[in-house]
């Protein structure tokens, strides 16, 4: 069995979408710590500066950039994860006409409760190379960009009221809302996006075939029976 730590830290280093969504915001907040160090506790003036072209500095600033975004990427996928799939997924599945439920009301969708549906869906779109994947991925990368500020903002929000700097720190709960609501609509978009994909090939492929399997399902049509021969008098 993989390391988690390993393989996410792999992910960190070869997922563009990590870098971008969780690496940059968090080498942003190390970047801030360096430059206010001093007035957070004078002793920190000792560490050597990342940017003033010392090695040292250097080693320490990426050592400190790869343990946030590890604590920034476990925190924001346990917490903001678990609360867009509480308070805001299940009730959006709850409508009617998602994409989801036209979906899952074909069984176009897994019953594996160790399998995720949109990743099991996204990838059978990965493997028929459709075009829309290109636009989840994009989705996705925005919507982990987000997250990410989302925590940040919000860590920043409790260290101004603690400094009792209360109009940044309303700016910065503000913001840090503005970010999550953000998360939410482009992670149920991207979600929408997959299976408005996987429910519209299944249509093409019964026009081409009308006896269509599905992975997940088999229509089974009554069998036809045969045509008695025709006899001409």
């Amino acid at each position: 069995m993989s390391n988690p730590l390993n393989t996410l830290i792999g992910k960190l280093f070869t997922d563009p979408v990590e870098q971008v969504g969780i690496a940059l915001p968090s080498a942003t907040l190390v970047a801030v710590f360096f430059n206010y160090r001093e007035q957070i506790h004078p002793a920190l003036q000792r560490l050597p500066d990342p940017f003033a072209a010392s090695t040292a500095g250097a080693l320490i600033f990426l050592l400190l950039t790869l343990a946030v975004s590890l604590v920034v990427k476990r925190l924001s996928h346990d917490i903001l994860n678990t609360a867009y799939d509480y308070l805001y997924r299940n009730r959006k599945r709850q409508k009617t006409d998602s994409w989801y439920r036209r979906a899952q009301n074909l069984a176009l969708t897994t019953n594996d409760p160790l399998l995720s549906q949109y990743y099991e869906a996204l990838d059978r779109l990965r493997d028929n190379d459709n075009p829309v994947v290109a636009k989840v991925e994009a989705l996705q990368l925005q919507s982990k960009l987000a997250r990410s500020l989302t925590l940040i903002l919000a860590i920043f929000t409790v260290v101004l009221f603690i400094e009792k700097l209360l109009l940044l720190g309303w700016v910065c709960a503000a913001v840090s809302g503005l970010m999550l609501s953000s998360f939410c609509k482009e992670r149920w978009a991207a979600s929408e996006m997959v299976y408005q994909a996987l429910y519209e090939t299944y249509y093409r492929q019964e026009r081409r075939h009308p006896i269509w399997t599905s992975p997940m399902m088999s229509i089974n049509k009554p069998p036809t029976q045969p045509r008695e021969p025709e006899t001409v008098d």
